[in-house]
């Protein structure tokens, strides 16, 4: 895993089967608004971080604000700019575990899922969160002994710190050496002035990441193999784009 063959034996081929619907944005949705009316309607569930205490190590102030309004993204369709990459990479063993920074929903949990991961190895972190799956913490200061995890994933979440160096450092610490992490930024071809004026208010980090290459420069040293780089830049006002970046870590 990801190898298809060998998530095959691990799973069970009608295991393997089944989250392979998950793929299709349209079930996944349908799957993840299925617990999310359960676990915030019904079963009140919904917890958030206490933010003056995140703002203390570093959280941009609007982080949780912004991201309560998109809760419901519960597709979370650009998260298969992390997840397909990832689920090429052959060195990534069958029994991988995968922690998700910021996944805000489930949604890119049962991407990664879908992937080829096994749900009972994906686990989340966030200033948000519902789900038994994803823990309630800051990435600046993770509840996690150091080489946890085979994968890390911060999807779209680096944007939202004041402290990115601090952040990239905790990702690389909890990271296994020779693990895989993954990292995806939001573009937008906005000024800040522009993105203030649309919503009313500063949705992340006052200094905004601009490449790859200042995505790659958080990590230093510690990259190491470098699969994949997505730079996306729309150059239409209304339209947004991505820069991603998948390595593996020294």
């Amino acid at each position: 895993m990801p190898n298809p063959n060998q998530a095959k034996r691990t799973k069970g081929v009608l295991r393997y089967s089944i989250d392979q619907l998950l793929l299709v944005d349209a079930i996944r949705y349908l799957v993840a608004a299925t617990r999310y009316l359960w676990l915030v309607m019904v079963r009140r569930k919904l917890r958030t971080w206490d933010l003056e205490k995140g703002i203390a190590n570093g959280v941009a102030e609007n982080t949780i604000h912004h991201n309560l309004r998109g809760l419901r993204d519960l597709a979370v369709a650009r998260s298969h700019f992390l997840a397909r990459p990832l689920s090429v990479i052959e060195s990534i063993d069958a029994n991988a575990t995968v922690l998700s920074i910021g996944p805000r929903s489930e949604g890119e949990l049962l991407n990664l899922m879908a992937h080829g991961f096994k749900w009972s190895n994906i686990s989340g972190l966030d200033l948000i969160t519902y789900s038994p799956r994803i823990e309630l913490g800051d990435m600046h200061k993770m509840p996690h002994p150091d080489g946890s995890f085979d994968v890390v994933v911060a999807g779209w979440v680096i944007a939202y710190s004041e402290r990115p160096s601090v952040a990239a450092k905790e990702i690389v610490r909890v990271t296994r050496p020779g693990g895989v992490i993954a990292v995806g930024v939001e573009y937008s071809p906005l000024s800040e002035s522009q993105v203030i004026e649309l919503l009313g208010y500063r949705p992340g980090a006052e200094k905004r990441i601009a490449s790859c290459d200042d995505i790659l420069a958080l990590f230093g040293d510690a990259v190491d193999h470098i699969y994949f780089i997505h730079d996306v830049r729309p150059a239409r006002l209304d339209k947004v784009g991505s820069m991603c970046v998948v390595f593996s870590v020294k």
